[in-house]
């Protein structure tokens, strides 16, 4: 477990060291989480397992670092474009692009923020070993970086980059003192965590809260919060129960179940909003032989892997009610996905649809495949990450099971579960991706891996088309609008096609507050202090 907490500054770009972990008084202030003025106190599920903002790119990191770390340009919630710590940038031609940078943006030790620290954190980026999903997709289109002063810089690409600007909304940008820092540094404190961003840290313990305090130098304005906690509660039921004890002001990942008792409850209000995530299920569809396949009863042996027969992941697919899945299981909570992201998105698809419940085209399709009496295969699921994880894998193994399936269903926590499935240990699993551009998606998880381009950082089963890749690489590079957004709906129906993996549904986020208090929902995955505020009078 790590546990830092900030006595110590890193002053003048050095790190001084951090003092012994916080006392008791401390910790029993915590534990009993009372609301006091300034303070608020949020229950969330996402489990925040690093400080360094470069080392995954994943849904809790990105939610909690950007209140410590700020990128040159940030998102809205419609995922536009919009000022971070560049003020405005131009297209000086196909290849270069040029950035403003903010002035007078000061770290939380009072260094000044400059170019230098931009050229500095992208440096870094390629090289954080060991990270689940890479940032490099979004800076590997940078062929060098030209710092024409401390508040002008100008990125030279090796191809043309459309989305340059919404790629660096992904980056946070650390001093450069700190270029040279490794991930247990940060996580330790050796590194300690100094941003631009809105509070600072005071404490963290990985897996059980991040405490952060209001920076009042904060370039954006003055903080609406004093102090902010984030206290990781993974169980449903005992973050309702914080909810309802006063323990917390907020929380994330309602369960379906909860949501009408919590609507219905004076003391607290309700809100939503559509996320730009999709829930979905990726096969091991890339090697001749996978750890998790075998012939039912192991006799007669199975022959080759049936996963790499899109026939096979068609039915697979084709096997799921995502219709019942959504109004009975998850409460009307999701809706049913085709693709990425839902269509009302920029850049989607508008011929793609959900596919409908057809169990017996599914096995009609199992016998053309050459396995009309099925096989054996284990469906791996987080059972801490998602709301009803555990239950939905088994939803989907049963109408796996009534094809003739042999099913078996290992849920784990998702701190074993990401490495494992980084590494193929699986042969079919279920997971979450959140994209704020249409072509992220196939780039990340689709397009066979390749570093050098920063492509398949996700791609987690080594899926590998190069059909399917052309379109993408054509795209990416397409500078042009309407030609680029035609490319893009060209990947993600060849990826449908090819099933290269099965989008289930959209989950629709939901948070449940004090009804003194109001929660702004984004179409990513994030809860933080940003979100909430207090409802004016």
């Amino acid at each position: 477990m790590h546990h830092i907490n900030r006595r110590e500054l890193i002053l003048g770009g050095t790190a001084l060291g951090v003092l012994a972990p916080a006392g008791m008084a401390l910790a029993q202030t915590l534990a009993q989480a009372t609301v006091v003025p300034g303070t608020l106190t949020l229950g969330t599920k996402l489990e925040l397992n690093t400080l360094d903002p470069h080392f995954f790119n994943g849904f809790p990191q990105g939610s909690s670092h950007s209140l410590i770390f700020d990128s040159l340009m940030t998102l809205d919630n419609s995922l536009r474009v919009q000022p971070g710590l560049a003020t405005g940038y131009k297209l000086v031609s196909e290849l270069v692009w040029e950035f403003t940078l903010r002035r007078d943006v000061k770290y939380h030790n009072g260094a000044a923020f400059t170019a230098a620290d931009v050229v500095a954190t992208y440096n870094r980026v390629p090289n954080v070993p060991n990270s689940p999903n890479l940032f490099s997709q979004f800076t590997k289109s940078i062929d060098r970086m030209e710092v024409v002063n401390d508040h002008l810089i100008r990125f030279h690409t090796k191809e043309p980059n459309p989305t340059l600007p919404a790629d660096l909304s992904r980056v946070f940008i650390i001093p450069a003192a700190l270029a040279n820092a490794t991930t247990a540094d940060f996580n330790t404190g050796a590194a300690f965590c100094v941003g631009t961003g809105p509070y600072k840290v005071v404490e963290w313990v990985n897996g059980d809260r991040l405490v952060l305090e209001a920076n009042p130098a904060y370039w954006g304005g003055k903080p609406a919060w004093g102090k902010v906690v984030e206290k990781v509660i993974k169980s449903d039921p005992t973050r309702i129960a914080n909810l309802l004890a006063g323990q917390v002001d907020a929380i994330d990942e309602v369960p379906p179940g909860d949501i009408p008792r919590l609507r219905d409850d004076p003391r607290y209000a309700m809100y939503s909003g559509p996320s730009s995530v999709v829930h979905y299920i990726a096969l091991d569809s890339d090697r001749d032989d996978s750890p998790f396949i075998s012939a039912k009863d192991g006799q007669p042996p199975l022959k080759g892997n049936p996963l790499k027969d899109k026939r096979v992941r068609r039915a697979l697919s084709l096997a799921i009610n995502r219709e019942l899945m959504a109004s009975r299981l998850m409460d009307g909570s999701v809706s049913p996905a085709s693709q990425f992201m839902p269509s009302s998105f920029e850049g989607t698809s508008q011929k793609l649809k959900p596919h409908a419940f057809d169990p017996d085209q599914a096995k009609k399709l199992l016998a053309e495949a050459g396995y009309p009496d099925g096989f054996k295969i284990t469906l791996h699921a987080t059972n801490d990450r998602y709301p009803k994880d555990r239950d939905i894998a088994q939803a989907i193994g049963q109408t796996w099971t009534r094809l003739g399936l042999q099913v078996a269903i290992e849920a784990v926590p998702g701190t074993v579960f990401f490495g494992q499935a980084s590494t193929q240990k699986y042969s079919a699993f279920i997971a979450q991706y959140g994209t704020e551009e249409a072509l992220i998606g196939p780039r990340a998880l689709i397009h066979t891996v390749d570093p050098a381009r920063g492509m398949g950082t996700a791609n987690r089963t080594k899926h590998s088309n190069p059909a399917i890749d052309a379109v993408i690489q054509k795209a990416a590079i397409e500078m042009d609008p309407a030609k680029r957004t035609a490319m893009t709906q060209q990947a993600l129906e060849l990826t449908i096609e090819e099933q290269a993996f099965i989008p289930v549904f959209h989950p629709n986020w939901q948070f449940a507050a004090r009804k003194e208090l109001t929660v702004e929902s984004s179409p990513l995955r994030r809860f933080n202090a940003l979100m909430v505020s207090q409802k004016k009078a």
